[in-house]
């Protein structure tokens, strides 16, 4: 089937604009003008002696039937270009192999577009108000995102793959796949434009969550390293805090030396792998998976919960207030209104009358 599939994406890049068979018929159906041209005003009764009137004596009446073979090829052709519009055209039968060959590979990211389509507008608009700054000195996934609204009122497929200083869009952070989502190999030099979009959005939810971008104004996604304390404090609570840990002896007052608390944690690191190997022979809760090589650790049974773990969960339980599950169901529905995410899996909308109270 994956073959059939790829045969199928084959052929249509064959017959489709752009491709070798438009290319082979555009020039088929110029020479057969020319020849038409130079055979104007004669037909199959036309007797040799007035083609050669009419040619000067430069060519054969043969041409006439060469003529009708080329305008007979190029009809074939535009037959079979026919019946893929009569299946909804070359850009249908495309996305439809994406979402058939995604899920051969795992691939999810080329149907990622179709589910940020209808908040792409409030995506867009919220990057207008808020101000992005990354917290490192790698800024390639806001570089994607100036690129993305530089481009974001164009309505065709593709967008360059070179900012307005000619200068190539960093892609580096993305995936392989994503690699390949974001190209067509019958565009070079641009990108996919609702693949690269839906990338950019992605990785930059991503980057937000961990960090690497921050909103300026914000607490919860702000700055991580502002928060920082500034060294001079941080210096004055290193003695008692390496001692609290284990790194230092009590009272002591060296000064904090970066490298050779480096040397300490990886000589401790060394010795407890040290450690562990050499007591895994007697280890019969870790083994080797034999096929993989990944090391894994057999489930232990669960031991009976201290005294001080049930007090603790039915404290938590006399200040937690019951809610049934249809109540917690209702309350996020009209918080949220995760109901408008469920639909058909082509991407229209719901035929429900009134989806949320459904």
């Amino acid at each position: 089937m994956e073959r059939l599939v790829a045969n199928y994406r084959t052929l249509l890049q064959q017959v489709d604009v752009g491709g070798p068979a438009q290319s082979a018929r555009a020039k088929a159906a110029a020479l057969t003008k020319q020849v038409l041209d130079a055979l104007e005003g004669l037909d199959e009764e036309s007797s040799a002696a007035e083609a050669v009137a009419k040619l000067e004596g430069r060519v054969s009446p043969a041409l006439l039937t060469l003529a009708e073979g080329l305008m007979m090829q190029a009809n074939g052709l535009a037959s079979l270009t026919a019946a893929v519009e009569g299946l909804g055209g070359f850009d249908a039968q495309y996305a439809q192999i994406e979402r058939v060959s995604a899920h051969h590979g795992d691939n999810w990211e080329v149907l990622l577009h179709g589910h940020l389509k209808a908040d792409r507008p409030v995506m867009f608009d919220l990057t207008d108000v808020i101000e992005l700054k990354a917290t490192s000195e790698d800024s390639s996934v806001l570089d994607a995102l100036a690129h993305a609204k530089a481009h974001r009122a164009m309505v065709r497929d593709f967008i360059p793959d070179r900012d307005t200083d000619g200068r190539r869009v960093d892609v580096s952070f993305a995936t392989q796949n994503w690699q390949k989502a974001i190209r067509d190999r019958r565009r070079p030099g641009h990108f996919v434009r609702r693949h690269f979009e839906a990338m950019m959005f992605y990785y930059l939810a991503d980057e937000l969550r961990t960090g690497d971008v921050a909103v300026i104004g914000s607490e919860e996604y702000a700055d991580w390293s502002e928060q920082l304390l500034p060294w001079e404090q941080v210096e004055a609570k290193l003695p008692e805090y390496l001692a609290e840990v284990g790194l230092a002896a009590s009272g002591e007052q060296v000064p904090f030396d970066g490298r050779a608390l480096v040397a300490q944690l990886r000589g401790r690191l060394s010795a407890a792998a040290a450690a562990a190997d050499g007591e895994y022979p007697d280890n019969y809760e870790l083994f080797i998976d034999p096929d993989s090589g990944v090391p894994k650790l057999k489930a232990r049974r669960a031991e009976k919960p201290r005294r001080s773990a049930l007090v603790l969960e039915q404290a938590i339980k006399e200040r937690m207030p019951e809610r049934t599950l249809l109540g917690i169901v209702a309350r996020t529905a009209y918080w949220i209104e995760w109901w408008n995410r469920f639909g058909l899996a082509s991407g229209n909308d719901p035929k429900l009358k009134d989806p949320f109270g459904r």
